[in-house]
């Protein structure tokens, strides 16, 4: 069976990206000093990736908008900054609640190949805090 959910740049849906064109465009995006990225496919669910370059969060928003999947990393410790949204707001984030830029690509590239998460990663699912994250 083949997963045909098409997955876009939020607000732009004129161009269907597979899952190696996000990744690359992730890598690019952190290049052109973008370090904030939305898509959304045709179901109405978003998928937001925020980077400091080391680290990522990755957080998947469902249609309603109101329970989500983050990714994370059950061994991280500590605490990372450094992640500039589109507003120009400098967040932190516990390194639990984030997981490397690397498995960020590959979790996104997945995601929008197979409409899953890869079975590598650790999902966390619970409601959208304040910031949208």
């Amino acid at each position: 069976m083949s997963y045909t959910n098409r997955w876009h740049l939020q607000g732009s849906a004129g161009h269907a990206y597979s899952g190696e064109e996000a990744r690359h465009l992730l890598r690019h995006r952190w290049d052109w000093a973008s370090q904030e990225t939305w898509f959304e496919n045709d179901t109405g669910e978003r998928l937001a990736v925020v980077t400091n370059g080391q680290r990522a969060k990755v957080t998947l928003r469902g249609r309603s908008g109101e329970l989500d999947e983050h990714l994370v990393d059950p061994r991280g410790a500590g605490c990372s900054g450094g992640y500039v949204m589109s507003t120009g707001q400098v967040d932190s984030y516990d390194d639990r609640d984030t997981v490397t830029f690397d498995a960020a690509g590959h979790a996104v590239a997945h995601l929008i190949e197979h409409g899953v998460w890869p079975p590598n990663v650790t999902v966390e699912r619970g409601r959208v805090n304040d910031r949208g994250w």
